[in-house]
């Protein structure tokens, strides 16, 4: 393995560790999330991102 594909590998599994982290927090505190879609900012509770990032990851590893 490329020492740059294996250090990208490790970047990828830290943002999602650390969006894992911001949707507990968001629920601790009922707050919404803010992401960014069709060049615009929209707010949506924690159970929809997850639900999103869930479909997402499903997705992905099916491609692999």
């Amino acid at each position: 393995m490329k020492k740059h594909h294996k250090y990208s590998l490790l970047g990828i599994q830290t943002l999602r560790r650390a969006t894992v982290k911001a949707v507990e927090e968001a629920k601790k505190n009922n707050c919404q999330i803010p992401y960014w879609k069709n060049g615009k900012i929209e707010f949506d509770p924690p159970v929809n991102i997850t639900e999103r990032a869930n479909s997402a990851n499903a997705k992905s590893r099916a491609a692999d």
